[in-house]
């Protein structure tokens, strides 16, 4: 092989080199149109996109009128001919707690619902509380807290129904704004919102009936949960629309409701309190309903 031969081979590596580094047709170069720069700025712009779609079908529902139902909290005490502070069946000034659910460990007192500087204030406690089991036997309970329901003043069915509220994320506690059933029978359950713990898990819920179907579930982003926020419902006799803030989170569209249900929020603990801290509160500024 001459000379001239062997200089040529070696100079063609170095000629692919260069051809690679400058960009060649059908190699884009990584800062060019399908470069990570760009793939973020798609994916920003999609994300972009999505939620003014959310924003959209936000207030495509929302209503311009004024709500049928207000309830605020001004002043030092709950009003009492609004809320009630137990489950209906059992609202008594001793106490209350759901029996229906073994993964709770708090007795509800009137107490715990306290009202200041306009803001309804749920409060979960570490302190030993007596109550009682089921049968009515004595018990004494580790964690007490509080629950509000809106039983005696205000149930429906259909419409745009909206909570405007800050949730807790403290170990053990169990947070939720939901609906149940006027005529106390169960399913159908509409959880709004459902949180457990510090950073575990927050979700819509809805249990149809009968009770033999799946529940469906959303989980919720963790920032559109933190602080103080608007979460609503838009019920009609073929849809629900559920929205944390102006994202809607989740849409159900089989097995809707058709019976009056009342709302509930309630500040649970969902480990046994010698373990959780059960100690954080479940704070409301507004509570409003537009009939549909």
């Amino acid at each position: 092989m001459t000379r001239r031969w062997r200089l040529w081979l070696l100079a063609i590596p170095l000629v692919i080199v260069v051809l690679w580094g400058l960009g060649v047709p059908g190699h884009a170069r990584p800062s060019g149109p399908d470069g990570v720069a760009a793939s973020a700025a798609r994916a920003k712009a999609q994300e972009r996109q999505a939620q003014a779609a959310q924003q959209a079908a936000y207030l495509a529902v929302v209503p311009t009128a004024a709500p049928s139902f207000t309830a605020t909290f001004n002043g030092s005490r709950l009003n009492k001919s609004l809320f009630g502070t137990c489950y209906p069946l059992q609202n008594s000034p001793t106490g209350c707690t759901n029996y229906g659910n073994g993964d709770e460990f708090e007795w509800y007192l009137p107490s715990q619902d306290r009202v200041s500087g306009n803001i309804l204030r749920l409060i979960a406690k570490r302190t030993s509380t007596p109550g009682l089991t089921k049968s009515g036997n004595p018990k004494h309970y580790s964690c007490r807290s509080g629950l509000v329901t809106t039983y005696p003043s205000l149930h429906f069915r259909y419409g745009f129904f909206q909570v405007e509220a800050k949730i807790p994320h403290g170990s053990g506690l169990w947070a939720a704004l939901w609906l149940a059933a006027y005529d106390n029978r169960w399913p159908p359950e509409i959880d709004i919102l459902e949180s457990w713990g510090v950073n575990v898990q927050t979700a819509t819920f809805f249990h149809p009936y009968p009770a033999s179907l799946p529940a469906a579930k959303q989980l919720v982003p963790e920032n559109l949960a933190n602080g103080w926020q608007t979460y609503s419902l838009y019920w009609t006799k073929s849809e629900m629309e559920f929205f944390v803030g102006t994202s809607k989170v989740m849409t159900i569209n089989a097995h809707v409701p058709s019976r009056p249900m009342y709302f509930l929020a309630n500040l649970a603990e969902y480990q046994p309190a010698t373990a959780g801290k059960c100690a954080g509160e479940l704070d409301i500024r507004s509570i409003r309903y537009w009939k549909q």
